[in-house]
């Protein structure tokens, strides 16, 4: 049967397109997926082994603190191994993070060491030299792109305390990609740049690399007497690419859920393209059993088919799925570990794609072993074959009852599941109640609708005939035009999960990140100094600012001491800044029993033991100033301080000692409504470059890799969603046009009787957009809360500010698109139904 099923598709290939490009989508998506987790774990592992490559073993203090260790705490376990013969080089490791200021631009940077010795450096140079002084570095070309310096050139690096060091570019390196740490930058140093700060690991190179083993146990037993470890290279590198493997776990299984269910998808056009050609091939299925083909060979035959189609697409599935993979990594600069991908999972995935399209075609195989041998005479398929799924009145058969009641109690569990998991914040749960749910769509959903159909066909028929016509047809293949409504409605739920997760998570981030640093960004001098004139004068250039707000500072001289919380510095803000970073109704510009009300950190309060209301008394350019205190948390952006408005300044008894002491040593910037922190990041930080004293602070720089983060996460799932659409579309199209194909008789008979082709045209237009309109209510029905509470379990359980907001703006623009893509899907169908000839209805 093989061979006459191979004739059969040689015969009529666009029968099977439809299928087909399903299955060469889905096994797209599963290959993709493979390829994804492969090359980004690959990549991963590249960065955290590229520097321990050249390394024999490492001597690491653990959990120990390293500032409590002596500087030189790892050269002290070497020398008690008593292995100085067995060794070639050591180079302590040393990493801290500053501001680096270029010419161009500045940002946060890591500044590594990077050894003397040449056997244990782990990268080469493509310009310049290596660094041999504290006052030399070697940065990568993309950094000195960025930076706006080349070799030879100047960059000018601060530590958290204000330290700044003047530094020569020396070399350029050859890393192609960044270290993920979360800066902007890496700076490679000689280890005399860090001065006698303690090393953070030693790094030995070994005589003989074939010892590694048994000086590694060597330093073990000596550096577990200090508290600290020794482990050889290796193993160092395996275990921390473990630990930054995990990181792309998360995606990979959404990714993976959304590859799953787009299999479903493809699944579901599969069955309804099946269920429909052998309703038209019924003349030839009887035509094989009246020569003596038995119900097995027709099976066969038919099964016989979806293999060859399935390998077919699936083969070239997975050709377009790992060349687009591997090709969207290497644009988002994920791909420097080159392309890779677990044979058995690739293996594995496109096997469950070609099982899923036979066992989705064994599903409509009891259609085509009924098929008696009289019906080989006149050709009319047998009640039951096809897809018309609804009796008189409304009612289905084929099963269709009980498949409704199991899938509406799978979905009222999957409902139950996804609550639980929201309100318990358990993503487990969420997860499995989202697949219960979607179990449940897939068989609730074609019945359901196959019962609304009647109803539906008859609000349809006020749309003149094109609209009668269109109602006959869909109510005649309900059962078909449920399981289209359903592809369609999966893909639309995915889309409005995804954008209502994406708002709700943003605009929940968003608030965690106002809450806890109301400052949205600050630029500051650490040494309480006033900011350059320059600075002050293109503050105004800051447009992603809802506002910026000049800080006049004064160092505080004398408070009652909290320790390590006792504020040094008083803030006297504008008034019109009081509403904007302190909504609270206690602190006014004004002042409560003649004094004025100060915000005090709660941290502080307690420390000294003073309540909500109670006075505080502090000195500041040498004369006194009590104030009542009001506790809040904007006292710790950037830094812990008094606050209080120029109004209250103003009330104070010796106000004019105080102000001419004041400078302007900080502005904060507070955020638009929905603006991109990043925008503003931007600015900040060029603006920032004015002046190497000022730092930036605020919250930008957690918001910043918090939202690239989700930023990276959309861009995959939207390119996977949108595979999923043009499945669903697919189906639809081939809804469509299989219905042409039946109704080629009833279409020239209307032809004959006078229709125009207007009328014809229009007719499947109506089918098209009902069942997208259908579709797409059913989809953001269910998508929009799906979405909330997938990421309410996710992240509503680590913030207070948990803040539910809909895309309404992604919704205005999805569901145009979406009815232009029906009208596309329509488009090619209605061309084949306006071409049928009045005389091909007296042929048959």
């Amino acid at each position: 049967m093989i061979r006459v099923a191979w004739a059969q598709i040689k015969h009529s290939p666009s029968r099977l397109l439809a299928v087909l490009l399903a299955v060469v989508l889905s096994a797209a998506m599963l290959a993709g997926t493979v390829v994804f987790q492969g090359t980004s774990t690959a990549s991963m592992a590249t960065v955290t082994a590229a520097p321990l490559k050249p390394v024999d073993v490492i001597i690491d203090p653990g959990d120990t603190d390293v500032k409590s260790l002596k500087p030189s705490w790892a050269e002290d376990v070497l020398t008690k191994a008593r292995i100085n013969d067995k060794v070639k080089a050591t180079a302590p490791y040393y990493a801290a993070t500053v501001t680096a200021y270029g010419t161009d631009a500045r940002g946060t940077a890591n500044v590594y060491s990077v050894s003397s010795d040449p056997s244990l450096r782990w990268f080469g140079l493509e310009a310049g030299d290596w660094p041999r002084s504290a006052d030399q570095i070697v940065i990568s070309q993309d950094t000195a792109d960025k930076l706006g310096v080349n070799v030879g050139g100047t960059v000018t690096l601060k530590s958290s305390d204000g330290t700044k060091h003047v530094v020569t570019v020396s070399g350029v390196s050859d890393v192609r990609f960044k270290p993920m740490t979360g800066t902007d930058y890496a700076i490679y140093a000689d280890p005399t740049y860090f001065g006698d700060a303690t090393p953070g690991e030693l790094f030995v190179k070994l005589n003989d690399p074939s010892d590694v083993d048994s000086v590694a146990q060597r330093l073990a037993a000596a550096a577990r007497a200090d508290g600290v470890t020794a482990a050889t290279g290796a193993e160092m590198i395996r275990q921390a690419s473990a630990m930054m493997a995990g990181g792309s776990t998360q995606l990979t299984v959404i990714m993976a859920v959304f590859a799953v269910i787009a299999l479903l998808c493809a699944m579901m056009v599969i069955s309804s393209t099946y269920r429909t050609l052998i309703a038209q091939r019924t003349r030839d299925i009887a035509m094989l059993r009246l020569i003596g083909a038995r119900r097995a060979n027709i099976r066969s035959l038919v099964l016989s088919e979806a293999l060859i189609t399935a390998i077919a697409g699936t083969i070239i599935g997975a050709l377009i799925g790992m060349g687009g993979g591997y090709a969207a990594m290497t644009v988002m600069g994920q791909a420097f570990g080159g392309f890779a991908a677990n044979p058995l999972l690739l293996s594995g995935t496109l096997l469950l794609t070609v099982a899923a399209t036979v066992s989705t075609a064994w599903t409509t195989v009891r259609h085509a072993t009924r098929i008696p041998p009289i019906q080989a005479l006149d050709g009319v398929a047998q009640p039951g074959s096809g897809n018309n799924d609804v009796k008189a009145g409304g009612r289905t058969h084929n099963g269709s009852v009980p498949c409704i009641v199991f899938g509406a109690v799978c979905a009222i569990a999957g409902i139950a599941s996804l609550w639980i998991g929201a309100t318990g914040f358990h993503m487990p749960v969420a997860l499995v109640g989202g697949i219960a749910l979607a179990l449940g769509l897939v068989l609730a959903l074609p019945g359901l609708v196959a019962m609304l159909m009647p109803a539906i066909g008859a609000a349809l028929s006020v749309c003149g005939l094109a609209g009668k016509l269109a109602a006959a047809s869909l109510t005649a293949n309900a059962r078909r035009a449920g399981g289209t409504v359903t592809a369609v409605a999966f893909g639309i739920s995915l889309i409005a999960a995804l954008s209502s997760a994406a708002a709700t998570g943003t605009a929940t981030i968003n608030a965690d990140l106002d809450h806890r640093y109301p400052v949205s960004a600050a630029l500051y001098t650490p040494d309480g100094n006033a900011l350059s004139d320059k600075v002050l004068q293109h503050v105004s250039e800051i447009t992603d600012a809802r506002g910026s707000y000049p800080i006049h500072t004064i160092a505080i001289d004398q408070t009652p001491d909290g320790a390590k919380t006792t504020p040094r510095i008083l803030d006297v803000i504008p008034d019109k800044a009081a509403a904007v970073f302190a909504k609270d109704d206690q602190w006014h510009a004004g002042e409560t029993n003649g004094l004025p009300v100060a915000l005090v950190h709660p941290r502080y309060m307690s420390a000294i033991g003073i309540r909500e209301g109670d006075t505080l008394t502090f000195t500041v350019a040498g004369v006194p100033v009590t104030v009542r205190a009001h506790a809040s948390q904007l006292t710790e952006s950037p830094k812990l301080a008094v606050i209080i408005t120029d109004s209250q300044l103003a009330a104070l008894p010796h106000a004019d000692a105080i102000e001419p002491a004041l400078k302007t040593s900080m502005i904060w910037f507070k955020t638009k409504p929905n603006i991109d922190r990043a925008k503003l990041a931007g600015q900040v930080n060029r603006l920032a470059v004015a002046d190497p004293n000022a730092t930036v602070g605020g919250g930008i720089a957690e918001s910043n890799d918090i939202l690239n983060v989700l930023n990276m996460l959309l861009m995959l799932s939207y390119a996977m969603l949108a595979i999923t659409v043009i499945i669903s579309l697919t189906g639809l199209a081939n809804q469509l046009a299989l219905s042409v194909i039946e109704r080629t008789n009833e279409i020239s008979m209307l032809r004959a009787l006078g229709t125009r082709r207007g009328v014809i045209r229009t007719e499947i237009a109506i089918e098209a957009v009902t069942l997208t309109i259908i579709g797409t209510l059913i989809g953001l029905l269910v998508g929009l809360p799906l979405g909330v509470a997938g990421i309410k379990a996710q992240i509503g359980g680590m913030t207070g500010q948990f803040t539910t907001q809909l895309p309404w703006t992604q919704i205005g623009v999805l569901i145009p698109v979406i009815l232009m893509a029906a009208f596309l899907a329509a488009a090619i169908p209605a061309r084949n139904a306006t071409r049928i000839q009045p005389a091909q209805g007296l042929t048959h």
